[in-house]
């Protein structure tokens, strides 16, 4: 196949960015998407939840979804179902659990239209008690749970092996691109390798600033937050595992 023909290719597939929150899809979004496509060739799920995204989508016609050449959100896998306008092109970008929970506390605790920052800052949780109060199912498998592509969150402490399961299947049979947030630039690398595209200068955004890292929380923080996040951690392995080797193969 020619390097034409490869890029047409290319350019026939919608991309999906299946953003994990605080994985680095903030800097994709902006310094990434929003230089490479139109504003109506680019589509931002966040300010839906899952049945309006999926009312979204069925209420466009064929014409106005081939508009679209790229979707990024906070949403669970599966709305591509929804899309028949072209073929999809599935990529997303993991982050080690641990910091992931520290980073979303402390995202919490700066950004008040956040949901839970007045329950959060009015009662000054800590961290450990951020996790154990259990606010919401992002702090528990949460990353599992985005990409088994549930549209019923199971409660928080009740999200299963047979998930996490469906969550590697989907990784490996249907994400052309698997990033870790800690190797971003490689992340790049895959994307300009796979998708053709030319990456431009970036700077990283939404980054937490006054924030610890894990090897600067305390031993009884970690467990409680690794006790709850156990599928995520070997989900986080197996990815590394995807990502070494598409990263190979380049």
């Amino acid at each position: 196949m020619s390097r034409m023909e490869s890029s047409e290719v290319k350019e026939e597939r919608t991309v999906f960015f299946q953003h994990i929150p605080k994985c680095a899809g903030t800097t994709l979004n902006i310094e990434i998407f929003k230089k490479r496509f139109q504003p109506n060739e680019l589509r931002l799920l966040y300010d839906y939840n899952m049945p309006e995204i999926i009312d979204l989508l069925k209420g466009m016609s064929v014409l106005e979804q081939m508009k679209i050449k790229c979707l990024s959100g906070h949403y669970y896998f599966g709305i591509h179902t929804y899309y028949t306008a072209r073929p999809s092109f599935h990529m997303t970008i993991l982050r080690n659990p641990i910091e992931r929970v520290i980073s979303h506390y402390y995202q919490v605790r700066r950004h008040k239209p956040h949901r839970l920052y007045q329950i959060v800052t009015e009662n000054d949780l800590s961290l450990k008690e951020y996790v154990n109060n259990r606010l919401t199912p992002e702090l528990n498998n949460g990353q599992v749970r985005v990409l088994a592509g549930l549209s019923i969150n199971p409660p928080f402490g009740e999200c299963e092996r047979d998930i996490l399961e469906l969550a590697k299947k989907n990784l490996k049979d249907s994400f052309g691109i698997v990033g870790l947030t800690e190797r971003f630039d490689d992340f790049l690398l895959l994307v300009n390798a796979k998708l053709g595209w030319e990456i431009p200068s970036y700077k990283n955004l939404n980054i937490g600033e006054n924030r610890k890292k894990a090897d600067e929380i305390d031993k009884e923080t970690l467990d409680v937050i690794e006790k709850h996040n156990q599928l995520d951690i070997e989900l986080y392995e197996y990815a590394q595992d995807l990502f070494l080797k598409q990263f190979a193969e380049i």
